[in-house]
């Protein structure tokens, strides 16, 4: 396959593969600057002569700060554009760590190992070849603030080169987050997602309300993208360091339904090239300069995810490591409640006018297979989503026939399945993770029990684990659950405590996995976790009815522990 340096190409015209190639790599000028350093261009993959992949190849040209005009100058003396770039020295990272399961799939292992060595792919070099002059060219200011500016980047330079190496471990790796309190004092917190048996794929964060439990998801998110109070300038004002290692996340999903909290929504008017590598599922969105909340968000995002599900399924279900996200949908999902079918609500009217259509497609073109499955009940009509309608679907939201409030609904008998509110929200989260998640994704979630009631907070956890398995992926969950903290090893609970000096972050001492409720209360929330009204009621009447008098009275409304609390109550007030 051919790395082509392609100038004077208008963006319409990239989208096209050159004439004489089938697989091809096509390389094209752009301006973009960090910190003083244009590595930047545009990438687009061809595979048998369609696009496959777009996405950011970033290039360090020892010597030069400008890699656009050190390929044009080559170019003004004869080179062809074709890679390997002839007598320089240099070395790329992209964007997007698909890349290499593309090329890895799509091409034999010598063919793929190859484009890694003309591209000059730095985790390649480094770690496959042993290519001294690349890692001189790594230990550079502008490889770490322009090559792995990005959090991509990052990804496929720790871990693109694995692909090729049998028996490599691309997985999510233990980091540490220098967490910096009210009072500017930093704070380790170590997650771990490491383990050779017990379940590591969630961390939880447990603690009274108001500790910094949220605060620190928030400057977790913000550090990894370098947004807000992680931008570059800010962190070398303080001199703070957020990670030992910057976390090697393909993906961070963010899923807080408070109306309180204040998560970062998007990546649009951050300084950053790629916008895809973070998504916030919440009651907020922007509308202009203001925020808004609508409650129905939830909902409407299910049905966006299910398209995304299905588009990425059909573009990547050729790749040997691709795992089908509708399949794992239904999958994940069959486990909570049973239903034969998914399918999005139409509006009135929109059945018979897609029925017309399809009359007028066959008549037209003899053999053209049905291309909707539809369903009415109890008068309202419902398109049934499957791998084969996703333009039909994609359709009906953009034309505005898809009742979007209703999310994605579910068919059990040709009914529709009657589901809690607190069960409709968790599946329409596993709908949203699944539609935006990639390998090697951390999903964040703040404080689950607001929208679950605590019958479904185990099968939440639960159906999160079968998704996280799925796709090699990680948790950490903010919550004062403790049947949630019940699920997880000890060495992955964070336990916030304020005391006089401030804020403390601690393990507990013991195992929190199928461990004691009461033991795991106590220590988390201490005396604060005990009813304070009920003691102060039993010590009044104790004051003025003897404990034994008392216990009589309460008859059958007595039980015994409060029959243990009057009766210590009693030899306290007695001094017995």
């Amino acid at each position: 396959m051919k790395i082509l340096f392609r100038e004077h190409f208008h963006w319409k015209d990239r989208q096209t593969c050159p004439a004489s190639e089938k697989n091809v790599l096509c390389l094209h000028p752009n301006n973009w600057d960090d910190y003083g350093s244009r590595s930047t261009l545009d990438a687009t993959l061809f595979i048998e002569g369609e696009l496959f992949l777009e996405f950011i190849c970033k290039i360090l040209v020892e010597g030069n700060f400008d890699t656009s005009n050190a390929l044009k100058e080559q170019k003004h003396y004869g080179w062809d554009g074709v890679f390997p770039i002839p007598n320089l020295n240099y070395i790329s990272v992209v964007s997007d760590i698909q890349f290499y399961s593309v090329i890895s799939s799509k091409l034999d292992e010598s063919e793929g190992q190859k484009v890694l060595e003309d591209l000059r792919d730095a985790g390649f070099l480094i770690n496959v070849i042993g290519d001294d002059k690349a890692k001189l060219l790594t230990e550079t200011s502008e490889f770490n603030s322009s090559l792995l500016r990005e959090s991509g980047s990052n990804k496929s330079f720790e871990d693109g080169w694995k692909l090729f190496v049998e028996n490599s471990d691309t997985g999510i790796k233990n980091f540490q987050l220098n967490l910096r309190d009210r009072q500017g004092k930093q704070l380790p917190l170590s997650f771990n997602f490491k383990t050779s048996l017990l379940p590591y794929d969630i961390n939880v964060l447990i603690g009274p309300n108001g500790v910094g439990k949220s605060y620190c998801l928030k400057s977790l998110v913000e550090y990894w993208l370098g947004v807000e109070s992680g931008e570059r300038n800010k962190l070398l004002e303080l001199k703070h360091v957020p990670f030992d290692l910057k976390p090697n996340l393909s993906r961070l999903i963010l899923i807080s339904y408070s109306p309180f909290e204040e998560f970062t929504i998007d990546l649009d008017g951050a300084e950053l090239i790629d916008k895809e590598a973070y998504k916030y599922f919440g009651f907020r969105y922007k509308v202009k300069d203001r925020i808004a909340i609508n409650r129905n968000l939830p909902a409407t995002d299910s049905i966006n995810s299910i398209v995304n599900a299905l588009e990425e399924d059909a573009k990547f279900s050729s790749l040997k490591d691709w795992i089908g996200k509708f399949e794992t949908v239904l999958g994940v999902l069959g486990n909570a409640f049973e239903f034969d079918l998914t399918a999005i609500e139409l509006k009135a009217g929109t059945i018979k006018e897609l029925e017309l259509r399809r009359k007028v497609q066959v008549f037209s073109s003899p053999g053209v297979p049905a291309i909707f499955e539809s369903r009415i009940i109890d008068k309202r009509e419902f398109l049934i989503i499957n791998n084969r309608n996703k333009d039909l679907v994609k359709e009906c939201i953009s034309r505005g026939f898809a009742v979007t409030e209703s999310g994605i609904v579910f068919i059990k008998d040709k009914r529709i399945v009657e589901l809690s509110s607190g069960q409709r929200l968790f599946s329409y989260i596993v709908v949203n993770v699944i539609g935006s998640i990639r390998k090697n994704s951390l999903i964040v979630i703040d404080e689950p029990e607001l929208f679950l009631h605590p019958t479904l907070e185990i099968d939440f956890v639960s159906l999160l684990k079968k998704v996280l398995i799925a796709f090699k992926s990680k948790a950490i969950l903010a919550t004062h659950s403790l049947s949630v903290v019940r699920e997880v090893p000890s060495n992955c609970v964070h336990i916030f405590r304020e005391e006089e000096y401030g804020l403390d972050i601690i393990k507990p001492p013991f195992e929190t996995f199928g461990g004691d409720m009461q033991r795991i209360s106590s220590y988390v929330f201490g005396d604060k976790s005990i009813s304070k009204p009920f003691d102060s009621w039993l010590e009044e009447q104790v004051k003025v009815i003897p404990s034994e008098q008392l216990i009589e009275l309460l008859g059958d409304e007595i039980n015994e522990e409060m029959i243990m609390k009057i009766s210590r109550l009693g030899r306290n007030k007695d001094g017995r």
